[in-house]
C-alpha cells in the first residue's frame, strides 16, 4: 500500500473507540508528555495485504469484505472463492494484523488501511462495505464496525464477539452509535461445537438488543469447532450480512427507555455528589462512563469537572 488512511487519526481515534472519559483523560496524559494518541508510523512497505479479487465486477462495483485473522497470516479458505465469485465480493487481509499486534496501534490502522487500499484500487459499491473476522479478529471487526458505521454496513464475526459497554467497547458518541444500531449489521456465527463462543454470543446479542439494535442475526453452524465455516455456512452468514437491518415495532420504545436509563444513572451520580459522597460519585461515573459511553456525554464529562472540583477543594 502506497497510502494510509486518512481515517487514521489520533484524535478521530479517542472519539470513535474510547469512552468519553477515557479519551479526554489519554489525552490529557498524553498531551502533559508532549504527546498525542496516533497509530504507529506509517511508511510504504509497512502494511501488506492478501487479496481475493472475483473475475466478474458487479454493476455497482465490487462488494468489499476486510477479513482480521487472529494470526499474522491466514490462508483465505479455497471454497470460500467460489462464495466471493457469485457475490462480486473482493476480500482482503491486513498481513501483520493478529493478535499479538497493538490494537490501537497497528490492528484497527491496518484495517483503515486495507479498505483504503481497496477503495483506491477498485471500483467499490459505497453500500457493501464490510469487515470481518475470526476469533480475536472477529472481536475486532465488532469494535471497528461499530466506531466506523460510515464506512462499514457490518461486521461478520466468526467464533468472536464481545458484550458492548465491557471489555474496553463502550458505545461510541451518539451520532456514530445511532446509525451503527440503527443501519448496522452484526452477524456473529460460532460453531454448533464451540460451546464458549456460543454461550458469549447469546451475551453478545442480548446487550446489542438491550441497546436496541435492529441488525444482529446469529447462527450456529453443525459439527464445526472453533474455525471458520466452509463455502455453506459463509455464504449463509453473507446472506445475513447482507440483509437490511430490520428494527422490531417497539425500537422507539426501546430507545426511549434506554435513554431513560441512562438519564437515571446520570442522576444517581449527581446525587451522591450533591449528598458529598465525592467518592462514591466518582466511581459510579467511572462505571456508567464504561457501560454507556458515548449516550452519556456531554453530561457525563460536565459530571467529572464537577467531581475533579470537589475532590480538589477536599485536598486544599
Amino acid at each position: 500500500m502506497e497510502r494510509p488512511s486518512e481515517r487514521v487519526d489520533g484524535g478521530e481515534f479517542a472519539r470513535r473507540l474510547l469512552s468519553p472519559l477515557s479519551g479526554r483523560d489519554v489525552t490529557r496524559f498524553l498531551a502533559a508528555e508532549g504527546r498525542k494518541l496516533a497509530a504507529e508510523p506509517f511508511a510504504p512497505g509497512d502494511f501488506s495485504v492478501d487479496l481475493y479479487v472475483p473475475r466478474r465486477q458487479p454493476e455497482a462495483g465490487y462488494g468489499l469484505l476486510v477479513f482480521v485473522p487472529p494470526m499474522d497470516e491466514f490462508a483465505i479458505p479455497s471454497d470460500w472463492k467460489r462464495v466471493l465469485e457469485q457475490r462480486g465480493l473482493l476480500l482482503v487481509m491486513p498481513r501483520g494484523a493478529g493478535n499479538d499486534a497493538d490494537v490501537f496501534g497497528r490492528r484497527i490502522p491496518a484495517v483503515l488501511h486495507a479498505e483504503a487500499f481497496a477503495a483506491s484500487t477498485y471500483r467499490l459499491d459505497p453500500g457493501r462495505r464490510y469487515v470481518g473476522g475470526f476469533s480475536g479478529g472477529a472481536r475486532l471487526a465488532q469494535r471497528v464496525a461499530l466506531a466506523w458505521p460510515d464506512v462499514f454496513q457490518g461486521s461478520l464475526q466468526f467464533a468472536g464477539s464481545v458484550l458492548v459497554g465491557e471489555n474496553l467497547m463502550p458505545p461510541p458518541a451518539r451520532e456514530l452509535f445511532d446509525q451503527a444500531r440503527r443501519q448496522g449489521r452484526f452477524v456473529l456465527v460460532s460453531g454448533g461445537q464451540d460451546m464458549p463462543n456460543r454461550r458469549n454470543d447469546a451475551l453478545a446479542r442480548e446487550r446489542f438488543q438491550a441497546l436496541c439494535f435492529a441488525g444482529v442475526r446469529s447462527f450456529g453452524p453443525a459439527r464445526l469447532d472453533h474455525w471458520v465455516p466452509d463455502a455453506r455456512g459463509f455464504a449463509k452468514a453473507l446472506d445475513r450480512l447482507e440483509a437490511p437491518a430490520q428494527a422490531s415495532p417497539d425500537i422507539e420504545t426501546c430507545e426511549r427507555d434506554l435513554d431513560a436509563a441512562v438519564a437515571r444513572a446520570l442522576d444517581g451520580v449527581q446525587a451522591r455528589l450533591d449528598a458529598g459522597e465525592v467518592i462514591a460519585a466518582r466511581d459510579a461515573l467511572v462505571a456508567l462512563d464504561d457501560r454507556y459511553g458515548g449516550l452519556a456525554a456531554p453530561r457525563s464529562l460536565d459530571l467529572a469537572r464537577a467531581i475533579e472540583a470537589a475532590l480538589s477543594a477536599r485536598a486544599r
